[in-house]
């Protein structure tokens, strides 16, 4: 992934492409990158998948991304591993978007909407292609499909950078977003 630097933790002088290193108790040290910057604060996705993990159980998609098993265990599980100094300052913890990933495209009209804009960086398929312990790895976005489409899956992005669906209690890769006040 090309950004422009990376930076100490100064959150009024972090812009979009910018890097911070981050060490997850029992997952290991990632970089992230900052995707958005506002006045309130900066979202910033992680630049490679952090761990697999299903979104659901079970093969559904009932109640979304925010009844999934999946958000139980980005705030429960993965927000308290972030350093105390980081986590007090986080203000969300969730999955990239269909939108923040690959803007409205045909493809997007089988997935629940959402009104993002695409990242900046993710218009280069280079940064939406990531690993998992050395291997390409494909990974969780936060959209259900459509119930005209399938009831079982969420979309995501395969090992190539394209965007894809899949069953939900498939193990697929963890890339989170999060977003720290300013």
């Amino acid at each position: 992934m090309k950004v422009a630097r990376k930076v100490l933790f100064k959150t009024n002088e972090i812009c979009v492409g910018d890097q911070i290193t981050v060490r997850l108790s029992g997952f290991g040290k990632f970089t992230a990158t900052a995707q958005r910057v506002t006045d309130k604060g900066i979202l910033f996705l992680f630049d490679d998948v952090i761990a697999r993990h299903p979104m659901n159980e079970t093969n559904t998609n009932e109640g979304g991304f925010d009844k999934s098993d999946m958000c139980r265990w980005l705030r429960e599980t993965v927000l308290p591993s972030f350093p105390e100094k980081l986590r007090t300052k986080i203000r969300e913890i969730t999955l990239p978007t269909y939108g923040e990933i690959f803007g409205h495209d045909d493809f997007y009209e089988n997935f629940e909407p959402d009104n993002d804009e695409q990242f900046e960086l993710m218009k280069r398929r280079g940064n939406r292609v990531c690993d998992f312990k050395d291997d390409w790895c494909w990974w969780w976005l936060r959209n259900a499909t459509k119930r005209s489409v399938s009831s079982a899956h969420f979309a995501d992005v395969n090992g190539r950078g394209d965007a894809y669906c899949n069953v939900a209690s498939n193990s697929s890769g963890v890339r989170p977003e999060f977003w720290l006040v300013k």
